[in-house]
């Protein structure tokens, strides 16, 4: 009798189960498919951003050609020594400030070095730099040497 019993309330889960999940199924179907709203604009065949191009070197030249202007090359070094050159690292902000000045090598020539770096003190902000600009990384290479002018 007992297995009876036991045999008589697994058939009744049995059909429970069935009946949930088939409950269950067509809950699930009768959930309507929601679609996200779209304006024509995104209708519209999306078409891949232009790049725009932007010429570093050209940048370059124009910082260099600023703080040329303000280069008092010192004549007799440069007819002593025509290979005489100094590089600065020129750190700038996005606005085109100048934050910070390094050099790789000195000239060996004090008074050159000098009036380099006096040049670049005197312009105090090159040109602006491109959008996508780091001030961390990005830096301006100006060097001097008898051909800047």
């Amino acid at each position: 009798m007992v297995t009876m019993g036991l045999m008589m309330v697994a058939a009744i889960g049995a059909a429970t189960a069935k009946a949930d999940e088939a409950g269950v199924e067509a809950m699930l179907e009768a959930i309507p498919e929601i679609a996200a709203p779209q304006d024509e604009a995104s209708v519209e065949e999306k078409k891949p951003k232009e790049v725009e191009a932007f010429d570093l070197d050209a940048y370059f030249e124009k910082c260099r050609a600023e703080v040329y202007t303000h280069f008092k090359m010192p004549k007799k070094i440069a007819k002593k020594n025509p290979d005489v050159e100094i590089s600065f690292l020129v750190s700038i902000d996005k606005e085109g400030y100048i934050l910070g000045v390094t050099t790789p090598k000195r000239s060996g020539y004090r008074a050159w070095d000098s009036a380099a770096l006096d040049a670049l003190n005197e312009v105090g902000q090159l040109p602006a730099p491109p959008p996508f600009w780091n001030p961390t990384l990005n830096k301006v290479l100006i060097p001097f040497n008898a051909d800047s002018k």
